[in-house]
């Protein structure tokens, strides 16, 4: 039990993910500095997560309210940043080969902000209830958001899918990264959605069964991240302000018409 002084599995949980978000970290201070989408919400996902790992260790000596709340506030605002991650890297895509009205991506920051609020209020609300690890009506009302805001991006998703016949090749490593990441952000809403809504506590991200919460909670967020950072370092480069890429697929036809003029 968290706060006996023992080492428990889910501890080791906790360790791994600070390994493995401590990479993508670094690499958003990189991104920030080299212009390349996917730096903040990379970084502040990463860095939610160092913390709330950090405070999962500090309960095996002193299991307090206040580090569940800090654990209970780091996990809640983490999928909206995956979201905001996803929906970033279609709107690149949207960047170069218009595909809808930039309007299409402000929904999501507005129920975002008053999920931020409802989580702030969930913060406050368990540090004064007798049993703070069951679901509030406050956690019920934000993992709810986070399911409409989830649904909505699938149909952004579909949206921009349908159009991939007409995306260049980074804009498809883009399309690619987000539809690999679209079934594995679903099982940590499903995940979430379980809990707050049979209060079973076997899917509780602080207390709850180890093996559940790592292989729906922590190895799909890695996944996401992983693939994410990859296609963002080594797939997508940094759009040019004022150049689109319309432009700039013009002038790579026309290097390519004038080397095959000189061979």
């Amino acid at each position: 039990m968290a706060g006996d002084g023992k080492f428990t599995y889910r501890d080791g949980i906790a360790v791994a993910q600070v390994v493995a978000f401590s990479a993508p970290l670094l690499f958003a201070v990189y991104s920030k500095y080299t212009r390349r989408i996917g730096w903040f919400c990379i970084g502040v996902f990463s860095l939610l997560r160092l913390i709330g790992a950090s405070c999962k260790l500090a309960t095996i000596n002193n299991d307090s309210r206040g580090l569940s709340a800090a654990i209970f506030v780091c996990e809640s605002l983490g999928m909206i940043l995956i979201t905001f991650l996803l929906l970033e890297m279609l709107e690149r895509i949207n960047k170069t080969v218009t595909v809808t009205v930039k309007r299409i991506f402000w929904v999501p920051y507005v129920i975002t902000w008053i999920d931020i609020g409802i989580s702030i209020g969930g913060w406050v609300s368990v540090m004064h209830v007798e049993n703070p690890l069951a679901p509030t009506s406050w956690s019920q009302a934000s993992i709810s958001l986070l399911a409409v805001i989830y649904l909505y991006f699938v149909g952004v998703f579909v949206l921009f899918w349908l159009r991939k016949a007409e995306y260049f090749e980074e804009e498809r490593w883009a399309l690619a990264g987000v539809a690999f990441c679209v079934p594995l952000l679903a099982v940590r809403v499903v995940y979430s959605l379980i809990f707050i809504i049979t209060g079973n506590m076997a899917f509780s991200t602080m207390k709850g069964n180890p093996t559940a919460y790592l292989t729906m909670t922590m190895l799909p967020e890695v996944a996401i991240i992983a693939a994410c950072t990859y296609i963002i370092a080594t797939r997508i480069s940094p759009l040019v302000e004022g150049k689109n890429k319309s432009q700039q697929g013009n002038g790579d036809e026309e290097s390519q018409r004038r080397l095959s003029i000189e061979t």
